[in-house]
């Protein structure tokens, strides 16, 4: 009895279902399924240029989650600060623009309910309208050193006038944002001072003069003229006046 060869086709069917029967086994025996990757797992670098609004958002968030868990009263005021060096009542405080000369700022929170997140200084002055950065402290945070000789020195910098500026401050809600109850606005935190560069030093042997001095030395010759010929004339009439006397 003569068997017959199988077909092409079966013999290409049955490699084919050894062929899916392998791969079944080394898929569930030996490979490791690959996860799915998140958005949470997803590594990306957030470009330079947005950090600083990121950030603000984060501190604002971070700000009002934190506002929401604090029962503040309707009738409560705006917080504030109240500044303590130098007091605000001292009257104007003069700073002297110089190496080793830093200004220091510090303050008292007032009617506040939530710590602000960050806290902005700018001073601002009434002479060339310029606005010069102060800092940026963290919120808890009550005093400020700030060294505007140093500043001063950095490449591009606006020159100080001599003039007096002004001193503002802002939370991480920016310089504009509304005064809301028993959160931190700068609006009514204002001080003032005034900032002066001491004159450079000039040797007497490269023609220094003292102006005060010199008119006070012109002011002492007038007198003194004006003396030397009163003297005279009195003395004059005393021996004339004494003269008369004599002669009844």
């Amino acid at each position: 009895m003569v068997r017959s060869r199988p077909s092409l086709l079966a013999r290409l069917a049955c490699s084919l279902a050894c062929a899916v029967t392998l791969v079944r086994a080394t898929t569930f025996q030996g490979a490791i399924p690959t996860p799915t990757p998140t958005l949470a797992t997803l590594a990306f670098e957030i470009p330079a240029a947005h950090q600083h609004t990121l950030a603000a958002r984060q501190q604002q968030q971070s700000s009002s989650a934190t506002s929401s868990s604090v029962s503040i009263p309707q009738t409560a005021a705006a917080g504030g600060l109240t500044y303590l060096t130098p007091a605000q009542n001292a009257g104007p405080t003069y700073y002297k623009i110089a190496s080793g000369n830093p200004l220091t700022f510090g303050w008292n929170y007032t009617s506040l309910y939530v710590t602000p997140t960050s806290l902005t200084f700018e001073a601002r002055c009434s002479a060339n309208g310029y606005t010069y950065p102060v800092g940026v402290v963290p919120g808890a945070q009550t005093s400020l050193t700030w060294d505007p000789w140093a500043y001063a020195q950095s490449p591009n910098a606006v020159p100080f006038a001599q003039a007096s500026y002004t001193l503002r401050v802002y939370d991480s809600r920016g310089p504009d944002a509304t005064a809301e109850p028993g959160l931190f606005n700068g609006a009514n935190s204002i001080l003032t001072f005034a900032m002066y560069s001491p004159a450079a030093y000039t040797p007497l042997a490269s023609g220094w003069t003292c102006v005060g001095c010199s008119a006070a030395v012109r002011a002492f010759g007038g007198v003194a003229s004006g003396v030397w010929v009163a003297v005279p004339v009195t003395v004059a009439l005393v021996l004339i006046g004494g003269a008369g006397v004599l002669g009844r």
